[in-house]
């Protein structure tokens, strides 16, 4: 036997392989099934729940909280936003005298009758670019909360 087969075992003489390896398929089913498994639940499947509007630019912050599915606002630079629906411009809202702004407010109410689980706190997601006032955020946070929504969460850019 030459050095070269003597090393390796299952070769005899003539080459030729007689106790060739083979790999047991269920084994190798089961570590790629768990390796399956395991990618599928690493997989970030949380992405984004909410999309914000292409007008706006939100605000940076450091907070790691995931968004969860509720009704949406969006406070762009000229106008409050639901549904692809105006609910009140800026103009109107900053001429206003009282706090309430009719359209978010009627907005609310109608979002708070779809709510099947009264037994919860109303939840309400605010999209707000940045360079809008103070006053305006205030003013439809008061409609907000007239209309029941007791849960504000604002959305912005993680960073």
């Amino acid at each position: 036997m030459s050095y070269l087969t003597r090393g390796i075992k299952g070769l005899s003489a003539a080459g030729d392989l007689s106790d060739s390896f083979r790999p047991q398929m269920t084994s190798l089913i089961d570590i790629l099934t768990l390796l399956l498994v395991f990618l599928i639940q690493s997989f970030s499947a949380e992405g984004t729940l909410i999309t914000p509007s292409s007008d706006l630019t939100l605000p940076i912050s450091q907070s790691r909280l995931q968004p969860t599915v509720a009704p949406s606002l969006e406070i762009t630079s000229n106008a409050v936003v639901a549904e692809g629906r105006v609910l009140a411009t800026q103009s109107d809202i900053a001429t206003q005298k009282t706090q309430e702004i009719p359209g978010v407010l009627e907005y609310c109410a109608q979002m708070r009758a779809a709510q099947t689980d009264t037994g919860r706190s109303l939840k309400i997601i605010i999209q707000c670019d940045r360079s809008v006032e103070f006053l305006i955020v205030k003013k439809v946070l008061f409609s907000c909360s007239k209309a029941g929504f007791t849960d504000y969460s604002v959305l912005v850019i993680e960073d």
